[in-house]
């Protein structure tokens, strides 16, 4: 019978938001031991085919057995092609990583690993577990997790540009890139917790953006340069002031101006700037707002607490119904956690609880004779965590 396996490889980034995950090597892992032709063989049935998602930690037994495809909220990293042995004989492959955790990654590249949770085959031995062979499956994944394994730690980061046959090959960045990662560097320049930073506008040296905190906003100009698809920030920020400018309408051709004879004051009323009082409005209009946000939020919040307490309160008092004031610490718990969940389903938990709740009491003995058939003697019997897991796996 197959069975699941986790073992943790290696990340090493490529470029923005992209990595190189090892996902195993040749030796001995935590669920067994594999060989350079098991990985071979698990790149030619393409076991982690391009599309393999990769979350953030494995799930619990409890999570396996509820929702065995994983909970998309989690989504860290997706394959970008089926995985590969390289000449090292380790299995890898190239990854995106989702925006949401492209800062996470790089910053703890040192400390966290890779690891699989795969069907697979296993042999036992004298000398300990042995890995037969590994098994596509839908469910299969490559998480990232705290404590690396079979594999080691994340590398090192890596340049944008890829090599191919010892020529770069360099990708120019388009208007959209261009915008986005300077917003992403002035975001890890300037942003912080409750500080926003929102970039105005830019051009091929400079860029324009706007700095904000519970106490006060301002807006700047800071040079910058770009190499193969990375920004970074050049000299010092300098605070400036938002100007907007009005220009005449062009005159028709047979009333055009004489620019000789335009004066100094006529050159000065073509435009007009915002003044302090109408600058000070406009700061204060985007303080109601993030305000107005930040309440929005909160509400938003303390009801999605509130569903999450009333879901509980449901989901224990399905387990006190099945089982009793005593039910396990261990049923009480997976019931908290299942209620958790935005689409907890009360009446399919119910069922699932009556089924686990009927196989928990046959294996504490409840309904076989005892005594001599006067009266049925009750009769006490241990029953472990293990035994409720199975009861439920069984429901």
């Amino acid at each position: 019978m197959p069975t699941l396996i986790r073992e943790a490889g290696t990340t090493t980034r490529t470029g923005p938001g992209r990595i190189l995950l090892t996902l195993i090597t040749p030796g001995q892992g935590s669920s067994g031991a594999y060989t350079a032709e098991v990985l071979e063989a698990a790149a030619a049935d393409v076991v982690f085919p391009r599309g393999t998602q990769g979350h953030i930690n494995h799930d619990t037994e409890f999570q396996r057995m509820e929702r065995p495809e994983g909970d998309l909220r989690n989504l860290a990293v997706v394959l970008l092609e089926d995985a590969r042995v390289a000449e090292n004989g380790a299995l890898v492959a190239e990854a995106r990583v989702a925006s949401a955790w492209r800062d996470f990654v790089e910053e703890f590249q040192e400390f966290i690993g890779a690891s699989i949770a795969a069907q697979a085959q296993v042999k036992k031995t004298a000398d300990g577990p042995v890995v037969e062979k590994l098994i596509p499956h839908p469910f299969n994944r490559v998480d990232l997790v705290t404590v690396a394994g079979r594999g080691g730690a994340i590398t090192e980061v890596l340049e944008a540009a890829h090599v191919i046959e010892s020529r770069s090959i360099v990708k120019e960045a388009t208007a959209n890139e261009t915008g986005e990662l300077l917003r992403e560097a002035l975001r890890a320049t300037y942003g912080a917790q409750e500080t926003w930073v929102w970039m105005r506008d830019y051009d091929d040296t400079k860029v324009w953006f706007d700095v904000e905190d519970t106490d006060s906003s301002a807006t700047y100009q800071q040079g910058y340069t770009m190499t193969d698809t990375a920004v970074t920030l050049a000299g010092e920020r300098v605070e400036v002031r938002p100007t907007t400018t009005y220009l005449p309408v062009e005159a028709p051709n047979d009333s055009a101006p004489n620019p000789a004879a335009v004066t100094e004051n006529q050159e000065e009323a073509t435009m007009a700037t915002i003044d302090d009082k109408e600058l000070a409005a406009l700061r204060e209009s985007a303080s109601r707002a993030t305000t107005a946000e930040a309440e929005l939020k909160k509400e938003r919040e303390d009801r999605a607490i509130e569903s999450a307490t009333a879901r509980q309160a449901t989901a224990a008092s399905i387990v006190r119904e099945a089982f009793g004031e005593d039910a396990p610490a261990f049923v009480t718990e997976s019931a908290t956690r299942a209620a958790s969940a935005e689409d907890f389903d009360a009446e399919k938990f119910t069922t699932s609880v009556a089924e686990a709740a009927a196989s928990f009491q046959s294996l504490a003995g409840a309904g076989r004779p005892n005594g001599n058939g006067a009266q049925p003697i009750k009769e006490s019997a241990e029953v472990a965590d293990s035994d409720v897991l199975t009861a439920l796996k069984g429901a």
